[in-house]
């Protein structure tokens, strides 16, 4: 095939992907316009939600799959019945994806970062009203799970704006594209061990000036984190977790 050939089939191809998440976008819309967000109507969105994510990785759109990560992410313990707030939030998120398919699907790192900080921030079991949010992004890459959930709500709790990320892969990509203020990594991952994601973020010219924590429940002298950079500080899981958290905040003046 001829490189001009390749070169409008790959455009043709675009469109087509455009066209597809516009008619995703219409469908997940009218779900949430019906009088009530069933659990069917839930797992369809998250479904829908997943779908965009991949979709705009694999067509060069990352402005969309940074978005529909954080609707996937805003979905992920959403249960019925879904209440009125949340159904505004979610309206948001397929709002700003039809606005970027009409303005902004070749933006860059500033105006994907501008985007994602306008989000919906889900604030779980706790009160709007009592927790003051502040501009301050957290990346938290980690699996699902308990530990996890117990980590992000005490991070949230401070107000902190926290996007889980479950894949290191992805991790990579999003931060190159959002910039968080802090990257909080998980020792242990699947794919790919959390000191070497730490190393991989250090060492890239473009993330290599990223705030980055390591979260572990390991002793700072143990011989697997051996090969942690230096100047990286660690969270430790437990009853000292909010003093170290503080404590990396103020080293990489954050607050």
């Amino acid at each position: 095939m001829k490189r001009l050939d390749q070169d409008q089939l790959l455009v043709d191809l675009r469109i087509e992907a455009r066209d597809w998440i516009e008619d995703r976008l219409d469908r997940m819309s009218l779900l949430l316009g019906q009088p009530e967000v069933t659990p069917d109507a839930l797992s369809d969105l998250r479904r829908d939600a997943h779908s965009l994510k991949g979709l705009g990785g694999s067509f060069g759109f990352p402005v969309v799959a940074v978005v529909a990560h954080r609707l996937e992410d805003y979905l992920g313990d959403l249960t019925p019945p879904v209440d009125l707030q949340a159904r505004r939030d979610l309206q948001v998120f397929i709002d700003s994806l039809q606005d970027i398919c009409v303005h902004h699907l070749e933006a860059g790192p500033e105006t994907i970062r501008q985007i994602a900080r306008g989000l919906p921030l889900r604030l779980a079991s706790f009160d709007p009203a009592e927790v003051e949010v502040r501009d301050v992004e957290i990346m938290l890459v980690a699996p699902g799970g308990t530990a996890t959930r117990y980590v992000r709500q005490e991070l949230a709790a401070c107000g902190y704006r926290v996007t889980l990320v479950g894949r290191p892969l992805e991790a990579l990509d999003f931060a190159l594209h959002t910039r968080p203020d802090l990257v909080v990594v998980s020792a242990i991952l699947e794919e790919l061990d959390g000191i070497d994601l730490i190393c991989a973020l250090a060492a890239m010219p473009r993330t290599r000036n990223l705030p980055l924590a390591l979260l572990t429940s390991l002793d700072n002298d143990d011989d697997k984190l051996r090969d942690l950079p230096p100047h990286v500080p660690i969270l430790h899981k437990g009853a000292q977790f909010s003093d170290d958290v503080a404590e990396v905040l103020i080293k990489y003046r954050i607050i």
